[in-house]
């Protein structure tokens, strides 16, 4: 961390080697950061997780991508003060609290999993936080998601998430989770369950969890892996964003050109 450079709106872009564990926690209290963990694993050794604090002097957010957060006698991931953050494709298992909010912090999450953390999924402290989550999914914690504020006697109440968000209350099916494999199984309802608005590689919806698909495409680009790059696969890029269901516009080849783990118009733009 320490060591990694500035990319674009980031004052620290990192990207952690594939199918990786990492272990020990992380306090960010300035700047922009940016981490994929590219289906990597963050073991936090029953200590502290990863806190991002902000004010007005010292402002900082998180952006956090395809990690397993794992293993935490506290939280996994918290925001405080002003902190912002988008946490996407990620898994929170095993911890104390998987993600917690404290005073104006203001957190996107989806496509997440938070399964058989010992107290909450997801805590909110106050009322001050803002807390966007789609597509995500609840499963063997304590609680699923829940609020505290000290005006209400410091007690703990049920936060209710919008199940037409695409909030799922199901066993993941992790491959194994007693070896710390969780890739999913075909039948996990995680599978094409994403948000609509993110194109996974192989061009269907996105799944829920940390789990990146790799289609092992040695040419950036070439959607329809004939070793061209042309205006056929500016084609099937566009039918790919544009009808997810239909197997003919399915893009066989890697094709997120900026390396932002999304597919749409830029990648596009970009071929």
């Amino acid at each position: 961390y320490d060591s990694s450079g500035a990319s674009g709106e980031y004052d620290k872009y990192i990207i952690l080697e594939q199918n990786t564990v990492y272990t020990g926690g992380l306090g960010i209290y300035e700047g922009n950061v940016f981490i994929d963990c590219n289906s990597s694993i963050i073991d936090l050794e029953e200590g502290n997780g990863i806190w991002v604090y902000a004010d007005e002097t010292y402002p900082s957010s998180l952006d956090l991508k395809h990690c397993t957060v794992i293993n935490s006698l506290y939280y996994g991931l918290s925001y405080g003060g002003t902190s912002t953050g988008n946490v996407k494709n990620c898994n929170f298992i095993d911890t104390n609290f998987g993600l917690k909010l404290f005073d104006q912090s203001n957190v996107n999450v989806v496509n997440s999993i938070f399964a058989l953390n010992n107290s909450l999924g997801i805590g909110v402290y106050t009322a001050e936080p803002i807390l966007h989550t789609s597509y995500c999914l609840f499963w063997e914690n304590e609680d699923d998601c829940m609020e505290n504020c000290p005006g209400w006697g410091g007690i703990w109440t049920q936060l209710e998430l919008d199940p037409g968000l695409g909030v799922i209350y199901e066993n993941p099916e992790f491959i194994d989770y007693n070896t710390w494999n969780f890739n999913l199984e075909e039948s996990s309802p995680c599978i094409d369950s994403g948000s609509p608005d993110i194109i996974d590689q192989d061009g269907t919806i996105s799944d829920i969890g940390a789990t990146k698909i790799d289609l092992n495409c040695s040419n950036l680009g070439d959607l329809n892996n004939d070793n061209l790059i042309n205006v056929l696969d500016i084609t099937l890029g566009v039918c790919s964003i544009l009808n997810t269901t239909n197997n003919n516009c399915v893009a066989s080849c890697n094709w997120d050109m900026n390396n932002d783990n999304e597919y749409n118009v830029v990648d596009i733009i970009l071929i």
